[in-house]
């Protein structure tokens, strides 16, 4: 997002914050789309109130509640789902079961399943695993007293069967680097209270739990736990031509890593912070300062085996921001925004909490901070009653700086260094279209980054340098300036929606962030073209049908940010994207 990984963004499920990494060959966000109800996503840190250690934004995911499937006046009810995909012969199943027996309580518990093989990319090379996907969610939840209600939750994802070890690399599924059984699993608990008497309160606050573990026959058990408190509300008060819209809260999480059987040396953050926002409405003219203090701590060590003493991290850090938006004419605004960003360092990634037994810690370690501004214009118009049109256009820049490398080997010790910082720009325009039953959306999206004072490190066999330390937080190189295209067309008589889908990605000779090799990373435009049957009365009211075929016209490509700078050719270590997929999804709720 904007240049930054999911290691520098904050990933929350229901409230609960998804933080650590398990093992740097694969990713730290497992989720079922068959369970979400909604996503919240905030491009970039223009607001204060998404979480502490936000570099490039946040992503929230809500999963679904039983109030949402029920028709009013239902007590009870069940939806079933299968599915098939043709890339990788996947085979899904699910099944969910609501129900509100009483005034105010529900309960719903959901299960999937997803079964497959290995899947092909536009040029037959063989990608994914060979597998079963499992998850599940149970959440109750009870509403009294008119304002208040409390629930409870416990989601599973797990992911398991034959895998490479290092996923990411396409060299991996050769013979001389078999694949093996593995699974990854994320469980999360979360307990919530929300208490919403009027707009001069809106109070929630969530409890969390959540465990990331992976389970491999090399690298054994790996695993981080992060349990976390955070209250949050929203006040609207309205004084003559102002209205305020005061946002505040605060936040605690504690995260840590494990490795099973020898889990010798394991790291702790614990984080705590508190924010204030107020949106400041005068007619035509909005204000919204804001305010976040964090404190973070990281309890590491420092020595070598056999005299490895503890030592901690601290970090304090005020983050304010700032942001306005004026409506020049009707449906014309102009914004602008500034925010500091901060983010101290995470637990290293839970395969050191085994295997380090060497480690110095670093007395002139910084967080890593930087400065993120935004500005832009955006337009919306009606035509009439069904249709619209909306335009946008931004330009950002953020200069971080103190990039984080958490691994980094000195003299056969694990070290944390500042690794320089780069400075990401880029531009968005985004333009929609709605008429009655059609509506057409396109966007460009153009960035640039670069990096500044890299730190100078040694190459592996068979590089050639200069190479340099790189954190995890920004991607390994710039991407090509993306465009999208997007139609759809809803035929209301029969209940039928169709759509048409292009994501095409320019070309673009870049560096990456490890050395100074300047790469062409080729275009590729992919297409998808997809239908969906939801009648909305009658016999089949519940029934619904989406089916679609991706990668229609059978691409063999690479995404742009894959880990490896090889792009084309018989590489084994290019990262291909599935090729031609047909999908069909069958569901029916009663």
């Amino acid at each position: 997002m904007r240049g930054v990984s999911d290691r520098g963004l904050n990933i929350a499920v229901d409230g609960a914050k998804q933080n650590g990494n398990t093992f740097h060959h694969n990713a730290d966000l497992i989720i079922d789309p068959d369970l979400i109800k909604a996503v919240d996503v905030e491009v970039g840190s223009r607001s204060v109130v998404n979480g502490s250690g936000a570099l490039g934004g946040s992503v929230a995911f809500k999963t679904v509640d039983a109030k949402d499937l029920l028709d009013d006046g239902e007590i009870i009810g069940a939806k079933i789902k299968t599915g098939y995909a043709s890339n990788n012969s996947e085979f899904s199943q699910g099944l969910m079961l609501f129900t509100a027996p009483v005034d105010g309580l529900d309960f719903i518990a959901a299960i999937n399943h997803k079964g497959y093989d290995y899947g092909k990319s536009g040029n037959k090379r063989k990608i994914g695993g060979d597998g079963n996907d499992l998850s599940y969610l149970l959440k109750l939840g009870y509403s009294f007293l008119d304002a208040h209600r409390i629930s409870i939750s416990r989601e599973h994802n797990e992911f398991k069967g034959m895998y490479p070890m290092r996923a990411e690399f396409g060299s991996w599924y050769t013979g001389d680097y078999p694949v093996d059984n593995r699974k990854y699993e994320r469980d999360t608990t979360t307990l919530k209270y929300e208490y919403k008497p009027s707009d001069l309160l809106n109070l929630d606050v969530t409890v969390y739990n959540t465990e990331h573990k992976k389970d491999d026959p090399v690298l054994k058990i790996l695993g981080v736990k992060t349990n976390g408190i955070n209250a949050k509300a929203k006040s609207i008060v309205e004084t003559g031509a102002l209205t305020q819209t005061l946002r505040y809260g605060a936040e605690f999480y504690q995260s840590k890593n494990f490795n099973k059987p020898d889990n010798h040396y394991p790291e702790k953050v614990n984080n705590y912070s508190v924010y204030a926002e107020d949106a400041l409405n005068f007619s035509s003219l909005t204000i919204t300062p804001c305010i976040r203090y964090t404190h973070h701590e990281l309890k590491s060590y420092d020595g070598r085996a056999g005299n490895v003493r503890s030592y901690t991290y601290k970090f304090n850090e005020f983050t304010p921001a700032l942001a306005l938006d004026y409506e020049i004419i009707k449906g014309l605004h102009a914004f602008a925004s500034y925010a500091r960003v901060f983010r101290g360092p995470d637990v290293i990634e839970s395969m050191y909490a085994g295997r380090a037994k060497n480690f110095e810690a670093n007395k002139d370690l910084k967080a890593t901070t930087g400065n993120s501004y935004e500005t832009g214009l955006k337009y919306h118009g009606d035509i009439n009653e069904a249709s619209s049109y909306s335009l946008s256009a931004k330009y950002f820049m953020t200069k971080y700086k103190n990039l984080i490398v958490d691994n980094n080997a000195a003299n056969g010790a694990l070290k944390r260094i500042n690794a320089g910082g780069a400075d990401i720009s880029g531009v968005e325009l985004l333009a929609r279209l709605n008429l009655d039953a059609l509506s057409l959306a396109a966007s460009y999206t153009h960035q640039n980054v670069k990096y500044k004072d890299r730190v100078l490190t040694s190459c592996r066999p068979g590089t050639v340098g200069p190479c340099y330390s790189t954190s995890n937080v920004i991607g390994y190189r710039d991407q090509g300036d993306k465009y999208t295209f997007n139609a759809e067309y809803a035929f209301s008589s029969i209940d039928t929606l169709i759509g048409y889908n292009l994501i095409y990605f320019a070309s673009k000779n870049t560096v990456s962030a490890g050395d100074d090799k300047n790469v062409k990373i080729p275009s590729y435009a992919v297409s998808d073209i997809y239908a969906t049957y939801a009648p909305s009365s009658g016999k089949f009211k519940g029934l619904e049908i989406n089916a679609g075929i991706y990668n229609l016209f059978n691409k063999a490509y690479a995404s742009h940010s894959q880990r490896i700078a090889d792009y084309t050719g018989n590489q084994n270590t290019i990262d291909w994207e599935p090729g031609r997929n047909f999908k069909v999804n069958v569901s029916y709720k009663f």
